[in-house]
C-alpha cells in the first residue's frame, strides 16, 4: 500500500477518529459522524490556519440526506470493515474498533499534525455535542446555498467557503474579548472558547 496516496490518508483519518474517540470513552461511532467529523476537520482548518495548505483538501463532500458525504470515505469504511480494523457494533451503521491493530500496518506517527487537528475537532464535539456543532454547519450560508442550488454541486471547503466567511465575521470581536490572554491559549482552547462565543451570539435558542 502506497503511504502517500489519498486513500491511505483517509484510512489514517478514520482510524484516528476511532482511536481518539476511544481515549475519551466514545466507544461506538455512527457512520454519519465519521463524515461530519472529517467535514468539520476540512472546513474549519482554513479558519484556524489561514496561511497553511489544508491537508484535508483531499475530501470532496456533497450533500446527502443525512449531511456531508464523500464516496472515498465510504470506500475506506468498507475496506476497514473487510480487514477487521473496525467492526459493526449496535447496528448496520454503527462501528467500533475491530480485532486488527492498525498500528501494525498504518504509520500514524508520519501524520501527527493531521491527527492532532482531528483530535481538536473530536474534543470540540465532546464538549458541545455533534448535533450542536452540526447545527451551525447546517445553518451557515455555504451549506444552505448548496442545498438550494438543487444540483450535484459539491460543498466548497476551500479557504473562501461561506462557512469560513461566517466564522470570520465574529472573529475580531471574539479575539478582542480575549484581550492579551489570546497569546497564552492553545489552539484547542481557542476553538472551544470561540464556539462558546458563536453559540452565545447566533445559535442560542429562544427560551
Amino acid at each position: 500500500m502506497e503511504k502517500n496516496n489519498t486513500q491511505y490518508l483517509i484510512y489514517i483519518d478514520i482510524l484516528s477518529i476511532f482511536k481518539i474517540a476511544k481515549d475519551i470513552q466514545w466507544l461506538t461511532i455512527r457512520q454519519d459522524s465519521i463524515y461530519r467529523i472529517l467535514y468539520l476537520s476540512s472546513v474549519l482548518y482554513d479558519f484556524r490556519h489561514k496561511n497553511t495548505e489544508n491537508p484535508f483538501s483531499i475530501y470532496r463532500f456533497i450533500i446527502d440526506v443525512t449531511g456531508p458525504y464523500d464516496s472515498n470515505i465510504s470506500k475506506a469504511i468498507t475496506f476497514l470493515l473487510k480487514d477487521d480494523y473496525i467492526e459493526r457494533a449496535e447496528g448496520e451503521d454503527v462501528f467500533q474498533v475491530g480485532r486488527n491493530l492498525p498500528s501494525n500496518v498504518f504509520e500514524f506517527h508520519l501524520e501527527e499534525e493531521r491527527i492532532d487537528w482531528i483530535k481538536q475537532i473530536i474534543y470540540l464535539l465532546g464538549i458541545y455535542g455533534e448535533n450542536k456543532i452540526y447545527e451551525f454547519i447546517f445553518r451557515d450560508p455555504q451549506y444552505q446555498t448548496t442545498i438550494k442550488s438543487n444540483t450535484a454541486q459539491g460543498l466548497n471547503t476551500d479557504a473562501n467557503n461561506e462557512t469560513t466567511k461566517t466564522l470570520e465575521l465574529f472573529k475580531s470581536a471574539f479575539e478582542e474579548s480575549l484581550g492579551s490572554s489570546i497569546n497564552d491559549i492553545s489552539s484547542q482552547t481557542y476553538l472551544e472558547l470561540y464556539f462558546e462565543y458563536v453559540f452565545s451570539k447566533i445559535l442560542k435558542r429562544e427560551e
